[in-house]
């Protein structure tokens, strides 16, 4: 313990007395090490921020849309596939026996909302009365729409926080009546505020009415956008998206080898495409940390190499008075590891800065934990051993008498 301790104060004295030098050293690691907690942070808060997605949409979401190309996130524009109807909703509702709540959906963008002087123009919706449930969009004010609004093909309508927000500021809009295009609604409710979703699809800017309304009354079509499913038990969600899958086909007549005309999305697509948009530039900051640390370790061994080269005499001296081979060897280590490690720890706590400032402006997310400082220290430590250990060696094998021959020439 005395001989640890002692070579760990040797080790800080030849630091110390070459702020400089040891400040160099560390720069390599510091850069290297602030990058990589700042990828880490960034991708925690990301994979956080995801997960928070899919939750607030349900682990037991089954989405069914128009089309055969793959449509994880909200569409920007509207679709005109005509491939999926009200029989296939009733069909899927009556041959499976693990659903819960299912419902139509239909949506324009482009339409103009009306109240007294105001008007937006927003995105129309026409939905199923358990759209709401499926969705996990309760209503803030009012009610949603119920089935005789369905039967009846009620004009009411359910409006978007900021839309409402926009056509009656402070005044209550619950059983006002607004205009959509030439049509005539009633304000039936309004949505609790709910904000941008990372797939960039706005909750809060939108108006809810009966789909029958929507198809016979407003849109004049019957084919929907998309079919929303609730299942009973999510753990058996990945086999009734199969079977939804074999239905439709089977209801649309698609032969062996045909592509679907609809696609079926489960939340673990969410999931794995929201990680996956941030995979190619995470691998290059990570590619670029690591280089980063290796050039900090080359700069560690070749600084080193110098101060063994300029310490000849002491360590001749110290090998001299009875220090071992093993004891110079230790202490050059342990001084490459103090360096490595003072670098790591100004890095990481620089890297979760930067982190947090990016989050601040808004630029990106990030979640800061112990582990970006744990993989600062296990790295450094890794560059410490390795690129440290060659100068340490050359040190600890130096001949004694030459070494203080060489310090008298």
């Amino acid at each position: 313990m005395n001989r640890t301790r002692g070579l760990l104060l040797q080790a800080g004295d030849s630091l110390l007395s070459n702020r400089l030098r040891s400040f160099l050293m560390m720069l390599g690691l510091i850069i290297g090490i602030a990058s990589l907690t700042a990828v880490i942070c960034i991708g925690q808060g990301t994979r956080a921020q995801v997960m928070e997605m899919v939750a607030k949409q349900g682990w037991d979401l089954i989405m069914i849309r128009a089309g055969s190309a793959k449509q994880v996130f909200a569409p920007t524009t509207d679709r005109t596939v005509a491939s999926l109807m009200e029989a296939d909703v009733q069909a899927i509702e009556t041959s499976l026996g693990n659903i819960r709540y299912i419902s139509p959906v239909q949506n324009q963008r482009g339409w103009e909302v009306i109240y007294g002087g105001q008007s937006v123009k927003t995105r129309i919706f026409g939905v199923g009365p358990t759209w709401h449930h499926i969705r996990r969009r309760p209503v803030e004010r009012g009610e949603f729409l119920t089935q005789a609004d369905m039967v009846n093909m009620t004009r009411v309508a359910i409006l978007g926080f900021r839309t409402a927000k926009m056509l009656f500021g402070a005044a209550g809009p619950v059983g006002q009546t607004i205009r959509i295009g030439s049509e005539a609604f009633q304000v039936k409710g309004v949505f609790v505020e709910a904000g941008i979703t990372p797939g960039g699809d706005d909750w809060d800017d939108r108006v809810v009415i009966p789909f029958t309304t929507s198809s016979k009354r407003l849109f004049g079509r019957l084919y929907l956008e998309q079919i929303v499913v609730q299942v009973r038990d999510a753990r058996k969600l990945p086999q009734t998206a199969e079977q939804i899958r074999k239905l439709l086909r089977e209801r649309h007549q698609l032969r062996a080898g045909a592509e679907d005309d609809f696609f079926v999305r489960e939340p673990q697509d969410v999931k794995e495409t929201a990680l996956a948009t941030s995979s190619t530039l995470t691998t290059l900051l990570i590619a670029i940390s690591c280089i980063s640390m290796l050039v900090g370790g080359v700069v560690i061994m070749n600084l080193m190499l110098i101060s063994v080269s300029q310490r000849v005499h002491e360590i001749g001296l110290r090998l001299t008075v009875g220090a071992r081979p093993r004891d110079i060897l230790g202490q050059f280590l342990l001084e490459s590891l103090c360096i490595a490690l003072a670098g790591g720890l100004l890095g990481a706590a620089a890297g979760a800065g930067i982190a947090s400032l990016l989050a601040w402006a808004g630029v990106a997310v990030s979640k800061i934990t112990w582990i970006p400082f744990a993989v600062s220290i296990v790295s450094c430590s890794l560059v410490a051993f390795v690129f440290g250990l060659y100068p340490a060696h050359k040190a600890s094998r130096l001949d004694p008498v030459a070494a203080l021959r060489e310090k008298r020439m």
